[in-house]
């Protein structure tokens, strides 16, 4: 299934899979939903497809890489734990961890995995946490750096 990202404009792209045609269309009233939502599209080709619209700024790729997190409370290293990066952006990552009992929106991780490109890349970076669903942490990057090691492979793994 096709996924598009609407733009700062409120504009999505769509591309017909059969006749490679495109076109822009105003989605403005899709822009506040919460998560993502699934339409048909009708090209006038005669074609149908599905497209899932996302509201993120930011392409997420799915993933399953092991690594480690170290919480950081009151500029000191207060736990450490086992994760499961599921995706990562340009803006942050989505993670499982073992045990977030302890953990509250805000509260800021050191987070330490390998990406699974050629180079097996290590990243080494800060988080806040945004969002907790159980054992699921939704994280954004505390800053981002285009000269920073951990932001290039990242960079360069997202477009690959």
């Amino acid at each position: 299934m096709q996924k598009a990202f609407i733009s700062s404009n409120n504009k999505v792209t769509f591309s017909c899979p059969q006749c490679k045609n495109t076109r822009i269309v105003d989605v403005a009233a899709y822009k506040a939903l919460e998560k993502a939502v699934k339409i048909k599209v009708h090209c006038p080709c005669g074609h149908d497809y599905p497209v899932m619209i996302e509201r993120r700024k930011q392409f997420r790729k799915a993933v399953s890489l092991p690594g480690t997190y170290t919480r950081i409370y009151n500029q000191r290293r207060a736990g450490k734990g086992t994760m499961v990066v599921k995706d990562v952006s340009r803006n942050g990552l989505s993670i499982r961890v073992n045990d977030s009992a302890h953990m509250k929106t805000g509260d800021t991780l050191e987070v330490s995995f390998k990406l699974d490109d050629t180079k097996r890349s290590p990243i080494l970076k800060e988080v806040i946490i945004r969002k907790i669903v159980g054992y699921d942490l939704g994280t954004e990057f505390v800053s981002i750096d285009a000269g920073n090691a951990s932001d290039k492979a990242i960079g360069f793994y997202l477009m690959g």
